[in-house]
């Protein structure tokens, strides 16, 4: 899935275009899930990440300069966009859900809501 490169549209940009499905990984702990994606090559004012519904969409752009053909001189290799969707359950805190950028991989941080957490169940006596 690293490689996979696939044409679709995008209305956002109102373009047609090829995009990179980076890798990922997920992580889950007691309070949160993390999902770290690898996007070498974007920067933070480049990325666009949107929840809507259960839909989490990450739209990676990179630099025209890079990918123009023109500024090329010898290539063997091409750089696209990235695009990536997750599915998110209901139970994300989705007002402190974080992302932060470093190195070129992408952290979300999505916090569990207090429903999802785990708690203790206190034992009564009965009398």
């Amino acid at each position: 899935m690293a490689n996979d490169v696939k044409k679709m549209r995008k209305d956002d940009y109102n373009c047609e275009e090829c995009v990179i499905v980076p890798p990922a990984d997920i992580y889950e702990t007691v309070d949160e899930y993390v999902i770290r994606a690898d996007m070498p090559g974007t920067r933070r004012e480049n990325l666009d990440i949107t929840l809507e519904k259960n839909q989490l969409d990450i739209y990676g752009r990179l630099e025209d300069e890079l990918t123009s053909e023109e500024n090329l001189k010898y290539g063997e290799y091409r750089l696209y966009n990235y695009h990536r969707t997750f599915v998110v359950g209901d139970g994300i805190d989705r007002e402190k859900i974080n992302a932060t950028l470093e190195n070129g991989v992408l952290t979300l941080t999505l916090p569990k809501s207090e429903k999802l957490k785990p708690r203790k169940i206190e034992i009564k006596v009965e009398a």
